[in-house]
């Protein structure tokens, strides 16, 4: 009983075989299968912009046509093996939702009332934004600015209306064709702030009449441009680096190019919502100890469980066949002495 029970303590458990699912997320979530799917959108990408040219569609059509829809047909199976891993959680990420809606573009036949979504073709470039790490990035940190780049539009949108007013009641006499009214004056400072050669031509001429007005103009190119510019690329880069330091907080299992993708660290639950197959996490969230691998820790845990208690009953009932001889002999003699 006791080798038995050893030999279900030393026996090593063989790795459970790995269903169809998780086969497919190793597929999937893999860095080559990744690294292929960027290729593909950059060569289906080169692919829509040949087919621009007349020429080349019409001496390299045979060759550009299959080419484009066997790169959608690759996207296709790509799109319905993500949705077979992640199932509801691929419909709970907006990068997985984004990814569907340009491969079902991609589908609509671009003929009659639908040939106006033939343009739409274009829109499979930016499935870049979804499968390279560094670009989400960007978009998140965009989309994490949007109340400090509000705040500083707001902003600049006060500083303009103050200066086009002042530049109508200012100028307006002075140069009726740029300033004569509030929306002349609007269309005149907006060239001036961007430098679109209004410093030239519409500053310039007013500050031959008026010299002071150089010192309006450049004030108001000051504020609107240096100043505000420099406040959105401050909030941009805050927001980078806020995703940056969370990215550093959070591993990313299953990133494009493997455990440090092409552009980082191994991005956070793939863009799709991937997860490695050793992956702490489940593609539908946390992993439940009432899953397949915490149903198999339990069977083995009981298991042991039952060999140490067998080995312990073992044991003690070793011990009390010990003690019974040492306990006999003095029992007998004891009983001899009284005798005598």
């Amino acid at each position: 009983m006791t080798d038995r029970a050893t030999d279900v303590l030393d026996r090593p458990e063989p790795p459970p075989a790995p269903t169809l699912r998780e086969r497919a997320r190793r597929i999937v979530g893999s860095t080559h299968f990744q690294r292929v799917i960027i290729s593909l959108i950059v060569v289906n990408a080169a692919v829509l912009g040949l087919e621009t040219y007349e020429t080349i569609t019409s001496n390299w059509g045979w060759l550009l046509v299959p080419l484009n829809r066997t790169i959608v047909a690759i996207f296709v199976v790509e799109i319905a093996l993500r949705i077979y891993v992640d199932r509801l959680a691929f419909f709970r990420s907006a990068w997985g939702l984004f990814d569907l809606l340009v491969v079902l573009v991609a589908l609509v036949p671009a003929t009659g009332e639908a040939a106006v979504l033939r343009v739409l073709r274009v829109l499979r470039i930016l499935r870049l934004l979804s499968t390279v790490r560094s670009m989400r990035r960007v978009v998140g940190a965009l989309i994490t600015a949007i109340p400090g780049i509000a705040s500083i539009g707001a902003l600049l949108a006060i500083l303009y209306y103050v200066g086009i007013v002042m530049a109508t009641n200012l100028f307006g006499e002075m140069a009726p064709e740029h300033f004569g009214s509030l929306g002349q004056s609007a269309a005149s400072m907006f060239r001036i702030m961007t430098g679109d050669g209004g410093l030239g031509d519409i500053a310039e001429p007013v500050a031959r009449q008026q010299p002071a007005a150089w010192l309006f103009f450049l004030i108001f190119v000051v504020t609107t441009t240096f100043v505000v510019l420099n406040l959105f690329i401050a909030v941009t880069v805050e927001a980078l680096e806020h995703q940056r330091d969370n990215a550093h907080d959070t591993p990313e299992p299953g990133a494009v190019g493997g455990a440090e993708g092409p552009d980082g660290p191994d991005r956070p639950d793939s863009p799709h919502g991937l997860h490695s197959p050793h992956s702490p996490r489940s593609p539908d969230g946390p992993r439940s100890p009432d899953g397949p691998l915490g149903r198999d820790t339990r069977a083995r845990d009981d298991e042991l469980l039952q060999a140490i208690t067998a080995l312990q009953e073992q044991v003690t009932a070793l011990e009390r066949r010990l003690d019974q001889p040492r306990h006999s002999p003095s029992r007998d003699h004891g009983s001899g002495d009284h005798e005598h």
